[in-house]
């Protein structure tokens, strides 16, 4: 898959069939609206394409208002390549953006951005100034541009809507076990092992971290959690949030793998919580911290071995 940042003049133009939206966590409403437009491009013998938008559009409407995220950028892209996309154009979004004027929006960067053969779009999909811009104007235009357009209807399960709205609720609410109904699969952190403080190692615990680099929906404290590591299974237990006991700043996912000792900087690393032990805290000293991690281990082990989920790894 081709990621590219949006540009007016685009050259080597190829007929496309194309979808947009913000897609958080590619969940089965996303799924089925991006397959749909994978799929017609591969009959059509056309490059399916997506647009997005970076930052957010709600972050930019309303300006002091970080959007919670159900994925990482990273998994964003390794999500949307499974599915078979074969191109990805972000376009930058900004106040003046916010303001333009729905048919203006869809001239710019849809109709003369691609030799466009189809658009397929979310039957909630609004845009430009005031969110004015719907279905209606595109089958206008489809008409007036000769290309083919397609709603796809939302995705039903268990009796609701599939939504991002609806994850992210059940994220912040740590009903982790429903989460797959609608997202398709495990929730989950997904990104990069990199260097910390080594603060975890000086204390006796080393972690696995990830910068998740966004405002995650998931709330800040220590999880019980699943590792995938290298297509192998683990569990541990996850501190998510700034590290108020050392005054950071940046929220970082940590990582203590149980049983585990190898040097993984630079692997991918995924990791799925399964229960909240407790909220994040600050701490008066490091001999507090030493202990309560001692405690969060010790929980997390009882956790796992009543829902017999360590029996279940070592037997699989």
């Amino acid at each position: 898959m081709q990621v590219f940042k949006f540009q007016k003049n685009t050259a080597n133009i190829h007929s496309s069939v194309v979808t947009i939206g913000n897609f958080d966590g590619i969940h089965l409403g996303h799924h089925a609206l991006i397959s749909t437009a994978v799929q017609e491009a591969k009959t059509r013998g056309c490059v399916s394409a997506l647009v997005t938008f970076d930052p957010h559009p709600q972050e930019i409407v309303h300006s002091k208002k970080s959007v919670s995220r159900i994925s990482t950028s990273v998994h964003q892209l390794r999500l949307l390549e499974k599915i078979g996309l074969d191109e990805l154009h972000v376009i930058q979004f900004t106040k003046e953006l916010s303001q333009m004027p729905p048919e203006e929006f869809a001239l710019q960067f849809l109709i003369k951005c691609f030799d466009l053969a189809k658009l397929v779009i979310g039957y909630d999909f609004r845009f430009g100034k005031y969110r004015a811009g719907d279905f209606k104007l595109l089958e206008t235009l489809s008409q007036k541009y000769n290309f083919s357009l397609e709603e796809v209807a939302p995705v039903q399960e268990k009796g609701q809507t599939v939504s991002s709205t609806l994850i992210r609720e059940l994220i912040q609410e740590y009903r982790f076990a429903e989460i797959p109904s609608y997202l398709g699969r495990d929730f989950s952190i997904y990104g990069e092992i990199v260097h910390g403080e080594q603060r975890g190692q000086k204390l006796g615990f080393p972690t696995a971290n990830i910068q998740p680099g966004i405002t995650l929906a998931l709330p800040n404290g220590v999880y019980v959690s699943k590792i995938k590591l290298a297509e192998k299974t683990h569990f541990g237990v996850t501190n998510v949030g700034k590290r108020p006991t050392f005054g950071e700043n940046s929220v970082t996912v940590e990582t203590f793998i149980f049983d585990f000792e190898k040097v993984i900087y630079g692997k991918y690393l995924e990791v799925i919580p399964l229960f909240q032990l407790r909220p994040e805290k600050k701490f008066s000293g490091i001999e507090d911290l030493q202990n309560q991690i001692k405690q969060d281990i010790e929980a997390a082990r009882n956790y796992l071995d009543e829902h017999d989920l360590l029996t279940a790894l070592s037997s699989s």
